[in-house]
């Protein structure tokens, strides 16, 4: 991995693409990592759709919304959002594939037809996937797509769902549409990942073989890798104050919470900078890192997105 770009090139060099696949394990951030890129592809000039699988509201309040929508609304200046759902996403999508809404209503109103569509594994993926692949590549509504995916080890089968395909079918609409997904998920100019993580040795060496088995399985490029709740680095360690100036001991209180942050913010980079030289030990091609704060407080509003992304600097991680 190749911590050392500044983080402007690196959100420079995402803006670039048309659709960027947000993933990590669950309640690391990933939709909070979605949000800031549409702001910040919003921002480059881009016209942006974020798309969320995520059940709940989240994306919508942290934008200024109150509620997430089954087709896409304008949150901020060039910034759309979206909730995708499966049933939703096939009806959509096989009027794409089958060139017409009506021939695609006929089969998708069909009863038996359902229920047989409900049976084949992965059909809602497919369809997701594709939905939000055809908006990012062959639509032209928008620049880039932003999609908040589903969680690192649902995403190494969603995005292997197209080479599934193709090795079991040879003719007809859906391996024609799964050779134009895979050739386009395979074109790093076009299609990259952002994988999100803790900033803790283990979880992050288990994201990096994830990135290693995007490139190396499903040939998906890794545009970064985005290490999220860093607590803040150079707190010093302080002493015990003299006890007869600190009689209610108030003060040690407040050395001890400094000291128990600045340990805990130590820990962290050590652990961050063991698993970027595991990274390199094993040979494996680098992604930029991207750090995020830790916030106490959480997100609270659209306020709180804007602070970080005006704040967003280049990681420190050496151990201090």
């Amino acid at each position: 991995m190749d911590p050392s770009r500044s983080p402007e090139s690196v959100l420079d060099d995402l803006a670039a693409r048309q659709l960027l696949i947000v993933s990590g394990k669950g309640g690391v951030g990933r939709t909070t990592v979605a949000a800031l890129l549409g702001m910040a592809l919003a921002r480059r000039g881009r016209r942006v759709l974020v798309a969320t699988v995520g059940s709940d509201d989240r994306l919508a309040w942290m934008l200024g919304l109150p509620t997430l929508s089954e087709s896409p609304v304008l949150a901020r200046p060039g910034l759309y959002i979206q909730r995708v759902v499966p049933h939703v996403c096939i009806r959509e999508y096989g009027a794409l594939v089958l060139h017409s809404d009506r021939i695609a209503s006929a089969v998708l109103d069909n009863g038996p037809m359902r229920r047989l569509l409900r049976t084949i594994p992965g059909l809602d993926d497919f369809a997701i996937l594709g939905k939000v692949w055809h908006e990012a590549i062959r639509a032209d509504a928008y620049d880039a797509v932003v999609f908040d995916g589903p969680a690192t080890g649902h995403l190494r089968y969603c995005l292997g769902i197209p080479q599934a395909i193709l090795r079991t079918l040879t003719v007809g609409p859906l391996p024609r549409e799964a050779r134009l997904m895979q050739d386009s998920l395979e074109d790093s100019r076009r299609v990259q990942s952002v994988l999100v993580g803790l900033p803790d040795r283990w979880p992050l060496s288990e994201l990096g073989e994830m990135a290693a088995a995007l490139r190396e399985e499903l040939h998906v490029g890794v545009g970064a890798v985005v290490v999220n709740g860093l607590w803040p680095a150079g707190l010093p360690e302080l002493g015990s104050p003299d006890p007869a100036q600190d009689p209610d001991g108030a003060v040690a209180r407040v050395f001890g919470a400094t000291n128990v942050v600045g340990r805990q913010a130590r820990r962290q980079r050590e652990g961050v900078t063991a698993w970027l030289e595991g990274e390199r030990a094993a040979g494996r091609a680098g992604a930029p890192v991207l750090a995020l704060p830790w916030r106490w407080q959480g997100f609270t509003g659209f306020g709180d997105l804007e602070r970080v992304l005006a704040g967003l600097e280049r990681p420190d991680l050496s151990a201090r």
